[in-house]
């Protein structure tokens, strides 16, 4: 019987497997010597708690998730930020008592070494633990007891950032096989949630920026209308990164309880599907550790001018650049277009002189050479918000002499519709 197979089917849990139960050890030692519990020694580890659990003169009751447990976590971008994880996984600890399963099934909730509470309770009348299943009770160790579980127990304060898969589609475009991409939600505040985009193997090389959305249902069930416009993905070129950002006013909570999906198109000329991804409540995503963002970030407004030209949009296209800080090196940049002047911006789309000229906008970060120094999201043209948005790095935007471009389209870059400074040179101290 696969052991997989057995956690997420709780009828089998205990005619599976059973791990092995030695008090001459430590709980950390009986968690390192049992391969699967892998994944949880190695997380203590870079945590800094497995000399903890290995305290002799402390005593603990500790929720060990199973290998398979972590197959939507992940882990290596918990590695890499131990606060969070340390938090994460003091959340399946209780210090201070050993608790068999009968002293847990007398018991509403336990506190945790967290601080916050861990619900107790039964499902079919096998003990769960936050809602969680426990595999195997009553583990024995020197220094207390563990409860194998199949699920990762997540505290209500732990920074969140969920990942879903998306799917090449085949499609009769220029990218008839579709890209494959991933779309990721980081909690910012409570009502805002920072959402990007990245394809796996980077740009397309596509001489064309592809918008993407969210869209209402579920993409297997023929799907719904837009919900929400995300910043686009520059198709051009091989030197961006295939990334976009967008921070927009939902909770983290409601889009991670979305019923939707995420759709990238070729263009917006050419509007069939490259990729598509359930989110939310369709679908089961990656959980990892949120940006390290800054506390009170600072903010800054540049002016961006319209810029009379040849193209569609020959009178150019005023606007603005919102710098936003977001962790001790980078900075959401958003490129917000005005296309009537009224400092509203948020009248509608952009208009060329020609209906068919709508397009997304590709924009870029100029150096004093006027070398491109990073790209940012194209605005999408059919957008009523016109605005997109990229995380780019502060050294790139603390530099003198650097200026933005805003192009009328991936087709016709020669035409800048939009420009504006943005570093030291333009006043504010800086990128922001």
């Amino acid at each position: 019987m696969d052991r997989r197979a057995c956690l997420r089917s709780p009828s089998l849990l205990h005619s599976c497997f059973q791990w092995t139960t030695n008090p001459q050890f430590s709980i950390i030692q009986v968690v390192s010597n049992d391969n699967d519990l892998g994944t949880l020694a190695s997380a203590l580890q870079a945590a800094d708690l497995a000399e903890t659990l290995g305290n002799e003169n402390a005593t603990f009751t500790v929720f060990a998730p199973a290998n398979p447990a972590f197959d939507n976590v992940d882990v290596q971008s918990l590695a890499n930020n131990p606060d969070p994880l340390r938090d994460l996984l003091n959340f399946h600890v209780v210090q201070g008592e050993a608790l068999t399963a009968s002293d847990l099934q007398g018991r509403e909730s336990v506190t945790t070494v967290e601080g916050q509470e861990l619900q107790i309770g039964s499902e079919n009348g096998t003990l769960t633990v936050g809602g969680v299943p426990v595999s195997q009770s009553d583990v024995e160790a020197s220094n207390g007891v563990a409860h194998v579980i199949g699920g990762v127990l997540i505290p209500e304060s732990f920074p969140r950032r969920v990942s879903y898969d998306l799917a090449a589609q085949s499609n009769s475009g220029v990218i008839s096989s579709g890209v494959e991409g991933t779309v990721t939600f980081w909690e910012y505040n409570d009502s805002q949630t920072l959402v990007t985009l990245s394809l796996d193997n980077g740009p397309t090389g596509e001489s064309v920026s592809h918008p993407a959305h969210i869209h209402n249902g579920n993409a297997s069930e023929g799907g719904g209308g837009i919900e929400i416009y995300l910043s686009p993905l520059d198709g051009t070129n091989t030197e961006n990164d295939g990334t976009s950002a967008r921070l927009v006013n939902r909770s983290f909570d409601n889009l991670a309880g979305f019923n939707g999906y995420v759709n990238i198109h070729e263009s917006v000329d050419n509007p069939v599907v490259v990729a598509q991804g359930n989110i939310g409540a369709n679908a089961t995503g990656t959980l990892g550790a949120r940006l390290s963002l800054v506390d009170n970030p600072t903010m800054n407004t540049k002016e961006l001018t319209a810029q009379p030209n040849e193209g569609a949009f020959s009178n150019g296209v005023p606007g603005q650049l919102r710098l936003r800080e977001l962790t001790a090196d980078q900075t959401l940049v958003t490129v917000r277009l005005d296309p009537d002047d009224d400092n509203n911006f948020e009248e509608g789309p952009t208009q060329g002189s020609l209906q068919e000229a709508t397009v997304s906008h590709p924009a870029h970060i100029h150096g004093s050479g006027g070398a491109i120094q990073d790209y940012l999201s194209p605005v999408d043209g059919t957008d009523s918000k016109a605005r997109s948005s990229q995380i780019v790095p502060n050294d790139v935007l603390n530099s003198d002499g650097i200026y933005v471009n805003v192009h009328e389209s991936a087709a016709n870059l020669q035409y800048v519709v939009s420009q504006g400074d943005v570093g030291s040179s333009s006043g504010g101290g800086g990128g922001y």
